[in-house]
């Protein structure tokens, strides 16, 4: 997979400390204290303090932090719904793929001839 995006080429660790800033920086600016969160998410205040300074949490822990910070539908507008492409609906393809074919590699991203 080719992905050209700002945070492509940037380690885990890093993604993973921008994470943790970024939910303290609105924990912060909803004037909420970690105690407070901890307590409304369902978590562990360890958890928390471990989510903010970009260390590994529960993948559900970390939606419960999103969910009463009112960050989870940012979450799931990141992560597109699976519809049926137009190309399968025209070959009467009725339902969506439940694996990827190994057998052929991805096409290239397409471009303009002149780049």
């Amino acid at each position: 997979m080719t992905n050209t995006s700002t945070w492509a080429h940037i380690t885990d660790r890093h993604v993973l400390e921008e994470i943790g800033r970024r939910v303290e920086g609105t924990r912060l600016d909803t004037n909420v204290t970690q105690q407070r969160l901890a307590e409304e998410s369902g978590v562990s205040k360890s958890t928390v303090e471990r989510l903010e300074k970009g260390e590994s949490v529960a993948m559900q822990s970390f939606i419960r932090v999103l969910r009463v910070l009112g960050l989870l539908d940012s979450l799931m507008s990141a992560l597109p719904e699976r519809d049926l492409r137009p190309t399968d609906l025209a070959a009467g393809v009725r339902e969506r793929r439940k694996r990827a074919s190994s057998g052929t590699p991805p096409p290239e991203p397409w471009t303009w001839e002149d780049e």
